[in-house]
């Protein structure tokens, strides 16, 4: 029997990293989606109690809709009964993951070392996360395809960030644009659970890359399944690529150079330089300002969620894009 209760939101991130971490353990789970069902009030007090954490805990700090309502200044003067009926109202103003587990006891948040410690997991030696300098590479030798293909040499730069955060790669040219928006957030490090958009500044044309629909009716201009990078590239040799149209992350995508035989039958990254923010922070001028904050609770969400890059291991997911195939 799954005794284990995992309160998570499908499309988060650190909620992802958190049920494979659980899957990786052998942990069984009963999950239960926090956006489509609202913990009630005496949900909320009983893990809230169990937990032993302030109840402030309990609210998604870093989430738009705490933003919005201006949460930070008012619960300061809210009573516990007010904020247990406040949290009640929307499992997006609930913090996640929360895990009740069989025990009894109540993990807000996600730490590996915590959640290690209370299953009694002997975990990897977690190091402290360190930004990575600058790195710039040459190509690594790609492996010898037998038929060589056409391929464009990219770079995408996220707009707004400071310090800069940009991705030099090939990418093959026998392939649709859903396939690209797949490349670019594998390339990028995003986690890939929100739509995406091209803005073909030449041709005019929105191109949208809607993975999980076939509905004419929601795409723009032109279904990126259906378009070939070859109708289009390398005319436009500078386009804007849009991951999350709520946060809303903007990519200018510059084609350096076209190779006519590139030896791989699928891209890789050659280069770069920063890490991406994590999803469902609010989108570039909000992550700033979160750097800058001085509350606590957006700093610890800020560590839980956020990855250093590795290129290495990008460039090994990317096998899985091969030239003409239909991922």
């Amino acid at each position: 029997m799954e005794n284990n209760l995992f309160l998570c939101y499908p499309k988060c991130a650190t909620c992802k990293k958190a049920q494979k971490w659980l899957n990786d353990n052998k942990i069984e789970i009963a999950a239960r989606d926090i956006a489509k069902e609202n913990p009630t009030e005496e949900e909320l007090r009983k893990w809230h109690e169990a937990s032993g954490l302030p109840l402030k805990k309990f609210f998604n700090t870093s989430g738009k809709k705490y933003k919005e309502q201006h949460l930070k200044d008012k619960l300061p003067g809210m009573s516990e009964d007010e904020q247990y009926k406040l949290l009640a109202t929307d499992g997006l103003l609930v913090k996640r993951p929360i895990l009740v587990a069989e025990s009894g006891a109540v993990l807000v948040g996600f730490k590996e070392a915590d959640w290690q410690k209370h299953f009694g997991i002997a975990g990897r030696e977690i190091a402290p996360k360190v930004e990575p300098k600058p790195k710039k590479t040459t190509e690594t030798k790609a492996p010898q395809a037998k038929v060589s293909v056409r391929a464009f040499q990219m770079k995408i730069t996220l707009r707004g960030m400071k310090p800069t955060v940009w991705r030099r790669f090939f990418v093959p040219e026998d392939m649709t644009f859903q396939t690209l928006a797949d490349v670019l957030i594998t390339v990028m490090g995003w986690s890939g659970s929100h739509l995406s958009a091209f803005e073909m500044p030449k041709s005019g044309l929105n191109i949208m890359a809607n993975p999980w629909s076939d509905n004419e009716d929601q795409f723009g201009d032109r279904n990126g399944k259906k378009v070939k990078l070859s109708e289009l590239l390398p005319a436009e040799k500078k386009f804007i690529f849009v991951y999350d149209m709520g946060d809303n992350w903007e990519h200018e995508v510059v084609i350096e150079d076209v190779r006519e035989n590139y030896p791989a039958l699928y891209p890789a990254v050659l280069a770069y330089e920063g890490n991406c923010p994590p999803d469902d922070c609010g989108g570039v001028w909000n992550y700033m300002d979160m750097l800058e904050d001085d509350d606590e609770d957006a700093k610890e969400w800020l560590e839980e969620c956020s990855t250093v890059y590795n290129m290495e291991e990008t460039n090994a997911e990317l096998r899985a894009f091969k030239a003409g195939s239909k991922k």
